[in-house]
């Protein structure tokens, strides 16, 4: 007679993990909470990244043209709007944040109150 395979819990786990991904969920309260919380602070944060990543090149680009090939003017033209950039990332993440924050607050409430009243 052959032995029946038996898996292993690391298998099981796999198991219902693939098992579940098939499985229709209804969205509970709690996943809509976190869904509307990244559709407000999302936006901002990529516009924040968007800003600061390209200051920071522009930065590092005015400052290898004043350091490695001594070009000061052009140097400043580079690097100064640079900084602007990056020191604009964070007061424009507030601001969209903020917006966005107004525009979805009483959805989140009113989703979260009924969250809190069922426990």
């Amino acid at each position: 007679m052959s032995e029946q395979y038996m898996p292993t819990q690391k298998e099981l786990a796999n198991i219902s993990k693939i098992r579940n991904q098939y499985i229709s969920r209804e969205i509970n309260k709690l996943d809509q909470i976190n869904r509307l919380d990244r559709k407000v602070k999302n936006p901002g944060k990529i516009v924040a990244s968007i800003l600061g990543a390209s200051g920071s090149m522009l930065l590092g680009a005015g400052m290898s043209q004043i350091m490695v090939w001594e070009n000061m003017n052009l140097g400043l033209r580079l690097g100064i709007p640079g900084l602007v950039l990056i020191l604009s990332a964070i007061p424009l993440y507030s601001i969209i944040t903020g917006m966005r924050r107004k525009k979805f607050a009483a959805e989140i409430i009113l989703t979260s109150d009924e969250v809190l009243e069922n426990n």
